[in-house]
Order: structure tokens, then C-alpha cells, then sequence
């Protein structure tokens, strides 16, 4: 071959093999902590609905690892209830909510002493309650059943390992605690007076991304949707293939994981669609909600205006077909 023939074919090839790096795109990476509401990733996973070279499944043993990670840039989406999101905000402020996973129904629970049979016999008592946006949220929404306010009752701040022990010593009347804590609280002694069966559509987890990765990752994203909204069909249609999967994932017996199930809502693409409709949607509405109580509780938030928070397209542009 000519030396200018060589010449051209090796341009031609350098030329070729930049067009290709050009057109790489990193594998899209999504992180949670684990939680039966996010386990459609991980059964899409399993049964071979994504591509290892397009998504790529972080596990965290906490919510504080989640939000370090996708604040780093170490994760393009992330699972993270809605008071998470709105918090990080603060430091990502083009976080975009994209999809609701779960609603909470009935597996946030608020656990009294017995002897205490209705809301109103709050009044006076010491509750205890996880120093997060979340549980400032959810006893705002209890108490304000309960026609109460804050100054109606004793906020005892306790983590939630702390609860059981506390409430043992008599040092707590009650607690607002999840339904992975309440067998041990009925051991000793309390019973559940309230769940958040009771304020439908108000408890979300949620999936976040940034605004940027929007469009930089949207082949992947676009994968992962579709391959969460066909595990998800497994889940509610094949129980018997998707709760081994699940439970395993979980570190839970089929029986604790079905226990908890029955506390969550997962939503489809068509319950997500409704929540993301509206002028305001339910979504925005709820935010703007747990937005105030951030403000009001003095926890970390975002700025108040919320209009670019939630991104409706990603679902609607998935073809499921």
C-alpha cells in the first residue's frame, strides 16, 4: 500500500475511532439505600431487563450515603423520599423528581401506650420522633388529625433504634415509627393508634436526577424507566419469581417482606402520570407541603420556588411497548 494510501487509511481510522468515543456515553448509575419501593431496579436486574453496560446498581447501607453520592457526581439518579430531595436541594439545586416509586400506606405508624385510644389523648404526652424532615412531616400530619399543634405535646428527638429502649423506660409515651419497628414496640407494650393509610399520597418515595443528565443520559435513563415499569408488572402479576428476588435483596423472610408490601403503594406509569398532571399536581402540592414544614422545623431546604422541581416528560416519552 502507497505511503499516502497508508497515510489516509490511519486518519480515516483515528478519525473514525474519535467519532466513537464522541458518541460514549457513560453508564447510567442509580443508588438507594435498600427498601422493597425501590426493588423494581434490582428485579429488573435479575431478570436480565438491563443492560450492565447501560445501568449500573449502587447498594447504600444508609440514606446519608446516598445523598454524599449524588451529590459527589458519583450517581446520576437516585432513590430518596420526598423531604430527602426537597433537603438536598440546598446543594443540588437543579435536582429534578422524575418518578414516584411507593407511597407509604400504612407502614409509617405511630405507636402509643395502651390506655391512649384516641388523637386527642395526645395532648401532654411525650412522643418520640426521628430527627429527620420526615418525621417532623409525619407528626405534623398526625396532629394535625388530631386538631393539636407542636405545643400541644413533648417532642422527645430519639433515633429510631432509640425508641424501643425508651419507650421501655417509660420515658416516652408514644413514637412515629415504621412498620420494621413495630413488632418490637408491640412487644413492649405499645399499639399502633395511627398509619399513614389514613393521609393517602402524602409518604412518597421518590426517584431524582439532575436537570443535566436529563438530557446527557437520556438513552440510559430511558432504559431504566422502561426496565423499572416491566419489573414492576412482575412484581404485582408473578409474586411467586419476584418476592424471592425481592426478599433476598431485602435480607428479610417472604413473610416480613409481604408484611411490608401490604404497607406500600408501588406506583405504575399510569398512577405516575396522574400525580405529575394537574395545575398543581398532587406531586407539586405535596412538596410544597413538606417544603413549609422543612422551613418551619429549621431543617436544611432548597429555595422555595419549586417550579422546576418535578419533570414529567421522562415517563411520558417511555415507550413500553
Amino acid at each position: 500500500m502507497p505511503s499516502a494510501m497508508k497515510l489516509f487509511f490511519r486518519l480515516s481510522l483515528l478519525l473514525l475511532l474519535m467519532a466513537c468515543n464522541d458518541q460514549y456515553v457513560e453508564p447510567l448509575v442509580f443508588g438507594a439505600v435498600t427498601w422493597p419501593g425501590y426493588d423494581p431496579a434490582y428485579v429488573a436486574r435479575e431478570l436480565g431487563y438491563l443492560k450492565e453496560e447501560q445501568v449500573h446498581l449502587a447498594e447504600f447501607t444508609n440514606t446519608t450515603e446516598v445523598l454524599r453520592a449524588f451529590r459527589n457526581g458519583q450517581l446520576h439518579v437516585a432513590g430518596l423520599t420526598l423531604d430527602e430531595a426537597l433537603s438536598l436541594r440546598s446543594s443540588v439545586p437543579d435536582l429534578q423528581i422524575f418518578l414516584v416509586a411507593d407511597f407509604s400506606n400504612g407502614a409509617d405508624v405511630l405507636m402509643v401506650r395502651r390506655g391512649i385510644n384516641n388523637l386527642g389523648q395526645l395532648r401532654g404526652k411525650r412522643i418520640g420522633v426521628e430527627t429527620t424532615a420526615l418525621g417532623a412531616y409525619y407528626l405534623s400530619l398526625i396532629l394535625r388529625e388530631a386538631n393539636l399543634s407542636s405545643k400541644d405535646v413533648h417532642i422527645v428527638l430519639l433515633p429510631l433504634d432509640e425508641q424501643v429502649r425508651a419507650f421501655r423506660a417509660g420515658s416516652i409515651d408514644a413514637a412515629v415509627t415504621f412498620a420494621s419497628a413495630q413488632e418490637q414496640m408491640a412487644q413492649a407494650g405499645a399499639a399502633v393508634l395511627f398509619d399513614s393509610s389514613r393521609v393517602p399520597g402524602k409518604i412518597v418515595d421518590t426517584l431524582v436526577v439532575r436537570a443535566a443528565d436529563v438530557g446527557a443520559q437520556k438513552v440510559h435513563l430511558q432504559e431504566f424507566v422502561g426496565a423499572w415499569f416491566r419489573a414492576l408488572g412482575v412484581i404485582r402479576q408473578n409474586r411467586a419469581l419476584a418476592y424471592p428476588i425481592m426478599a433476598r435483596h431485602e435480607q428479610l423472610s417472604e413473610a416480613q417482606l409481604e408484611a411490608t408490601m401490604r404497607g406500600l403503594q408501588l406506583l405504575d406509569r399510569q398512577k405516575n402520570i396522574r400525580q405529575f398532571s394537574g395545575n398543581p399536581s398532587a406531586l407539586f402540592s405535596v412538596s410544597q407541603d413538606i417544603q413549609r414544614i422543612l422551613k418551619e422545623n429549621g431543617l436544611t431546604a432548597g429555595s422555595d420556588d419549586l417550579s422546576l422541581l418535578i419533570n414529567p416528560h421522562v415517563i411520558e416519552e417511555i415507550d413500553l411497548d
